[in-house]
């Protein structure tokens, strides 16, 4: 099981969370009440941005799908260079679509503020 450490979304329901590795991170906060903002839930619309920060000793191998990083880039919360780096070394961005992310480690999540 992975921590989630939900910070800055609701004080009642900020805290820590246990999810399966490989659970996606928008169903763990929707079943713990965590007020991420989503509307389309596929990638396409970009409201469900959050701070994503790994706390294990080492990174997890995470694979970004094309169309998660192209999103990011377009929303300007990631740059080109950054996305193409994240992709060849199987590493997370530090700002990621709740919609998209899955549960690889224990990591804390913050909502994103453009």
């Amino acid at each position: 099981m992975a921590k989630i450490i939900f910070i800055g979304f609701d004080r009642e329901k900020d805290g820590l969370y246990h999810a399966s590795i490989g659970t996606p991170l928008l169903r763990v906060a929707k079943e713990n009440g965590i007020p991420v903002n989503f509307e389309c839930q596929d990638g396409e619309c970009g409201s469900c941005l959050v701070k994503y920060e790994n706390i294990e000793d080492k990174e997890p191998t995470n694979y970004i799908d094309d169309k998660e990083l192209d999103k990011l880039v377009e929303l300007g919360v990631l740059k080109r260079k950054d996305a193409d780096q994240c992709q060849q070394f199987t590493v997370s961005p530090p700002v990621r679509l709740a919609c998209q992310t899955l549960v690889k480690g224990d990591v804390i999540i913050k909502p994103f503020y453009n």
